[in-house]
């Protein structure tokens, strides 16, 4: 049986074309040259099948026929076939990436765990989350709610009701149902898995989407273990706060992500080391606009280049419909950011980026970056950096942090820049403001009082001295000498 080949071999190709190959990459590596070499021979094949000649190069054959090329196979086969046919620019990719909407991604997705819903269930919800494709009848809770509200608590409904069907219990939300399921949950906290406060998330979640479908039933029965885990989370540190660094240190750590992609972009010699240094850059840009203008999530992975900024790139401004508050909101970018910006635009994006897309951070195929993926690429450069996972949403709470303790009477002004929706936001921030000022007065007032009895503070001796008041020379850090193996007997 013959076997079935990707590439035509260099020995079928025409005269001319491999002449003008071999001129042009005549001092190639021995690691590039099959890259450059198994490229063009994908577009000769594929020119031979189509029974169309190989200098006809269009945007719509380049698509079809490398479409589904690994990003670094692609662009081997685009550096062969711009040194072969000059005279095409197979590097102008004009048209912008087509993105799934959120609207169309949730009806996707309802449509594919569809089955998951109980069958009560699923007759109650089909009218509500019913999508017009002209978009002017919808269901009820597609009209009402946002694409991320259903999504969030049809995905805990569906994670709920599978429990069930696991324990073989009733396909219906009732207190037997919940209270296992609860205890489950619980099971999960013991062993660090789960917060409270996300086991009441869940809990809330499934008793709004009951309401909603279920109007006519009695759900107050959902009430009391609600204030009882609302009360216990309250008492439950974040989970955020062990990630919390210095902002000092993320703005140096930003900047370093860049100068560092920077020198990796201009040693670069292929596609892959590229869209590498476009990944870091990317990364440290997008923590240098958090420290500066601590945006949500969703909105810094939407910045688009020209609805954004302006056009000299020294301000950001974020309309009506990206802020919670409904506002327009402009912030003004530091020196430094704007910088890293225009040096991120001129030597990273245009490696990844198509002709006409506008959005900021794109991925290495062309596509924008979700906000999920932008948010797991700052989380992951930050644990390299300082062994914790600090996020976007952990970087707002820095920065609120920073405010509210510097002056937690103006705490109103965490709730300006972090452009929180609800007072109750600010009134969190504005506790925690007056305990980190009340720790730092009972401190001061700890250590005033021990030098006023002549009690040394705990943590004040002088290098070389230990807490008996012992003085003890100081000895320079001495590497050890690598221990000897034992030769065997």
């Amino acid at each position: 049986m013959p076997k079935h080949r990707l590439s035509l071999a260099p020995s079928d190709w025409p005269e001319d074309i491999r002449a003008r190959f071999d001129t042009a990459f005549a001092e190639s590596s021995q690691h590039q040259r099959p890259r450059l070499t198994q490229g063009l021979g994908r577009w000769l094949l594929e020119a031979r099948q189509d029974d169309l000649p190989p200098e006809l190069i269009t945007p719509a054959l380049l698509e079809r026929r490398l479409g589904h090329l690994r990003p670094e196979m692609l662009a081997a086969t685009r550096q062969a076939l711009q040194a072969v046919f000059p005279e095409a620019n197979v590097f102008e990719r004009d048209a912008r990436v087509k993105v799934e909407s959120k609207r169309a991604a949730l009806q996707r997705e309802i449509s594919r765990n569809w089955h998951r819903l109980p069958p009560a269930w699923q007759e109650a919800a089909k009218p509500k989350l019913f999508f017009c494709p002209e978009g002017l009848s919808d269901g009820l809770l597609v009209e009402a709610w946002t694409p991320d509200t259903v999504q969030s608590r049809l995905q805990t409904a569906w994670a709920f009701f599978d429990y069930c069907r696991e324990q073989g219990l009733k396909g219906d939300m009732t207190p037997v149902n919940v209270r296992a399921y609860l205890n489950q949950r619980q099971e999960l906290f013991r062993a660090g898995k789960k917060s409270i406060a996300t086991i009441r998330g869940e809990l809330q979640r499934l008793k709004l989407l009951g309401v909603a479908l279920f109007p006519d039933r009695n759900w107050s029965w959902f009430d009391p273990v609600l204030r009882i885990l609302k009360k216990k989370a309250a008492l439950q540190p974040s989970r955020n706060d062990a990630r919390i660094v210095d902002l000092a240190e993320l703005r140096l750590a930003a900047l370093s992500c860049s100068e560092v992609a920077l020198r990796r972009r201009e040693a670069a010699n292929g596609y892959r080391k590229r869209a590498s240094a476009n990944k870091l850059a990317r990364t440290g840009l997008a923590i240098s606009l958090l420290v500066n203008s601590p945006i949500r999530r969703k909105s810094l992975a939407t910045l688009d280049l020209k609805e954004n900024f302006d056009a000299g790139f020294t301000r950001l401004y974020l309309s009506a419909h990206e802020t919670k508050d409904g506002q327009r909101d402009e912030r003004l970018l530091s020196p430094e950011v704007q910088k890293q910006l225009r040096d991120y635009i001129e030597h990273h994006r245009g490696v990844v980026a198509p002709t006409r897309e506008t959005a900021l951070f794109v991925g290495s195929r062309g596509k924008p970056v979700a906000p999920g993926y932008l948010s797991q690429t700052v989380g992951d450069q930050c644990e390299k950096l300082f062994g914790r996972r600090v996020t976007p949403q952990v970087i707002r709470n820095i920065i609120a942090g920073f405010i509210v303790s510097q002056a937690p009477e103006q705490a109103s002004l965490a709730s300006i820049v972090l452009n929180h929706a609800s007072t109750a936001t600010t009134e969190t921030y504005r506790a925690n403001g007056k305990q980190v000022q009340a720790a730092k007065k009972l401190r001061a007032a700890n250590d005033h009082g021990r030098a006023e009895h002549g009690v040394e503070t705990t943590g004040s001796e002088k290098p070389g001295q230990g807490r008996r008041g012992r003085s003890r020379p100081s000895r320079p850090v001495r590497e050890r000498p690598p221990r000897r193996r034992r030769r065997a007997a």
